[in-house]
């Protein structure tokens, strides 16, 4: 749902971002998107850019402006699976206006209010750091992982 949001905002502002979503976790390579994930995203309009899981050894982490996490494991578990430096890697809800904490709950496995809850925190945690950034101000694109 993350990237989703950050594609919507960042569109919505007139922003040219690359953006992609990768999970942390092997075995899930491939896998659709969450069903209550979709469900969740649509009734927000929000339309799902990625519909498919890849892993983030897919994906160029070393060459992305921001990377977001939801979690301190995920944020772990990328130390120890590269070699790239982890510099520009964050906890996504370090960006939350309301501060309610730099964790955020993975959704997955709970029901329909939990994934409504989890989308409604990753919108704030987003359109907070999008009206606060300085990473968009050398043209360069953020990023979204987790």
């Amino acid at each position: 749902m993350a990237h989703a949001i950050f594609v919507a905002e960042a569109r919505r502002r007139g922003l040219a971002v690359d953006a992609f979503s990768a999970s942390i976790w092997w075995g899930f390579e491939g896998e659709p998107v969450a069903a209550e994930a979709r469900r969740t995203c649509d009734r927000h309009g929000t339309p799902l850019v990625q519909v498919t899981s890849v892993h983030h050894t897919s994906v160029d982490i070393a060459g992305a402006t921001r990377v977001f996490v939801m979690s301190a494991r995920h944020l772990e578990a990328l130390r120890e699976e590269t070699s790239a430096p982890l510099a520009h890697v964050c906890l996504l809800g370090d960006f939350d206006p309301q501060q309610r904490g730099s964790e955020i709950a993975d959704p997955i496995g709970g029901d329909a209010a939990t994934f409504e809850a989890c989308y409604l925190r990753l919108r704030d945690c987003i359109r907070h750091y999008l009206n606060t950034t300085s990473d968009l101000s050398s043209g360069s694109a953020p990023d979204v992982t987790g």
